[in-house]
């Protein structure tokens, strides 16, 4: 008899899990279609001012890290790209960790449009109903310059990309589509939902995909202040802001990681697992986008290497003055 009452129970808890399992099914993805603009001119690299030889040893380190793509940017134009396999410029890839930084794109084109007056406003503002407490008096700023989605398992992501929904009176799909895809230019790209319940609620925290090419037009935007071709799709003071550190120690201004040390002054990057990384350098107007799997253990990864080799064969790059009481010779190279 116990036999028989071990048995039905384990064949209840499979029927559960049975029923749970099929009545949350994995949501369909919302596809968003769009038919993409001339892709960027390509230009030679002695022309954008960049020495090949510095590229060749960016691409001799990304070549055994499980590399798929190397592309460089340089004043809109493409001056560089390296593929291995079957990747392409045109290839679309889920960057779920670059996904974050088009809620404060989109919150810089609605503050353009007078939709969002300030950062600074109580979170209730836009999103009537809140529960009073600390999520009700977040603003939009608290929200953007959280930075790290997985610290709440993308909450503050949401509720920003939520707030700017309900001013612009936009799906969060259709206004990334309205105000930034289309003014760049930029191709069919597809988002998550949240869940399978409803027709929207996508998930704004991670796991766009999008066309590796669409990725260097974001990254040529927040080179230029938020202008792309001569359109501002942001204010500048705002791409100021996002590529500040949020406060005195944070890693991050708004969904951008700030706290690196390179040979430039100014670089920000968007990050995603597997060592995938979108490098901006503002003052050389560059852009370097490295894709592939996490590097290998016994290969190791410096995370300036790709974008010091190529920053320092760069026009226009100048190397900070050292200290005299600081002996270079004591300093092993990349």
């Amino acid at each position: 008899m116990k036999r028989m009452g071990l048995i039905a129970v384990c064949a209840l808890a499979l029927l559960l899990i049975a029923v749970y399992w099929f009545s949350d099914p994995v949501p369909e993805p919302v596809v968003v279609q769009l038919e993409p603009g001339p892709s960027p001119p390509r230009l030679p690299l002695g022309e954008a001012g960049i020495d090949p030889a510095a590229v060749e040893s960016a691409v001799a380190y990304a070549s055994v890290r499980n590399t798929r793509a190397l592309v460089i940017g340089r004043n809109g134009h493409i001056v560089f790209e390296k593929y291995w396999g079957n990747t392409t410029f045109d290839t679309p890839e889920q960057l779920s960790g670059f996904t974050p930084v088009l809620i404060a794109l989109a919150a810089g084109s609605a503050m353009n449009d007078h939709l969002i007056p300030s950062l600074d406003q109580p979170l209730t503002n836009y999103v009537p109903g809140l529960p009073e407490g600390s999520s009700g008096t977040k603003t939009l700023r608290d929200l953007l310059s959280h930075g790290d989605t997985d610290s709440d398992d993308g909450w503050s992501a949401n509720m920003a990309a939520e707030a700017i929904e309900r001013v612009t009176k936009q799906s969060y799909e259709t206004l990334i589509k309205e105000r930034l895809w289309k003014p760049m230019e930029a191709g069919s790209f597809t988002m998550a939902r949240r869940s399978a319940a409803g027709p929207g609620a996508v998930r704004a925290s991670c796991c766009m995909t999008a066309r590796l090419g669409d990725w260097m037009r974001v990254g040529q935007m927040l080179s230029k202040d938020g202008v792309f071709e001569g359109n501002e799709l942001a204010p500048r003071s705002f791409i100021a802001q996002m590529r500040k550190p949020a406060s005195k120690d944070s890693k991050y201004g708004f969904y951008l990681r700030v706290d690196g040390t390179f040979a430039a002054h100014d670089v920000v990057w968007l990050e995603s697992d597997g060592g995938q990384r979108l490098w901006i350098v503002p003052s050389l107007d560059l852009v370097i986008l490295r894709v592939g799997d996490e590097p290998a253990r016994d290969e190791g990864w410096d995370e300036a290497m790709i974008p010091d080799s190529i920053i320092q064969g760069t026009s226009g790059w100048q190397s900070a003055k050292v200290s005299e009481a600081i002996d270079p010779a004591k300093f092993a190279p990349h």
